[in-house]
């Protein structure tokens, strides 16, 4: 049975805009992507949305990949853990999340997600995108769950940090719904504070009392 809350699919225009706008670089991360750079590597710097329209056409065919297929192989992998992730999350957070999500593919080896307009992306191809739904879609339990004051409250950057961090808690919550061998590993700027948020977790699992622990 297919997740409720979230739709997997391809536009072309999405795929664009995720690798001209987080190829490059993102907020996490100032490396561009190895798809971006063999963007560049064809195209030359700052290629245009066409070169990156052409190169997305190129890059299917070379690896002849159907997007059909991709989004029925992601659909029927998420089935199999959605409803158990689902429970334990809103066991978390406290809450369930309000509207359907959309999980956009694309070519891109960077996944942003936009709560706003209930939608985070999933690369392809690949064998499983069962870890990247679950931290994008903790982004989103933690929105929900924590309130949306908090990214007022602590800005951006902060909010950015914390949240990211955040998802070391689903190698303790949902560790068995992973695809074998994987872990959240996190970026390498949020490690000591992932140990930190471990450490709250094992000794008082509230989400509440160590969210407000770690960010006062």
């Amino acid at each position: 049975m297919n997740d409720p809350l979230i739709t997997f699919t391809y536009e072309t225009e999405k795929d664009i805009w995720c690798i001209a706008n987080k190829g490059k670089s993102s907020n996490n991360s100032s490396q561009a992507t190895k798809v971006y750079q063999l963007l560049e590597s064809r195209y030359g710097e700052n290629p245009t949305e066409e070169n990156i329209k052409t190169f997305i056409s190129e890059y299917l065919q070379e690896r002849n990949v159907s997007t059909k297929a991709c989004i029925q192989q992601y659909t029927d992998e998420w089935a199999i853990v959605s409803d158990e992730y689902h429970k334990r999350a809103s066991g978390v957070f406290g809450v369930k999340l309000p509207k359907l999500v959309t999980a956009y593919l694309t070519i891109n080896n960077r996944c942003p997600y936009n709560i706003a307009e209930n939608l985070f992306y999933v690369s392809f191809p690949r064998e499983s995108v069962r870890k990247t739904i679950m931290h994008e879609l903790w982004h989103f339990y933690t929105w929900y769950g924590l309130g949306p004051e908090e990214e007022v409250r602590l800005g951006k950057e902060r909010y950015n940090d914390y949240k990211e961090a955040l998802t070391v808690l689903l190698n303790e919550v949902c560790t068995d719904l992973l695809p074998e061998g994987m872990t959240d590993e996190g970026y390498p700027q949020h490690q000591t504070l992932r140990g930190d948020i471990l450490k709250h977790w094992q000794s008082d699992k509230d989400i509440h009392k160590l969210w407000d622990e770690i960010t006062k």
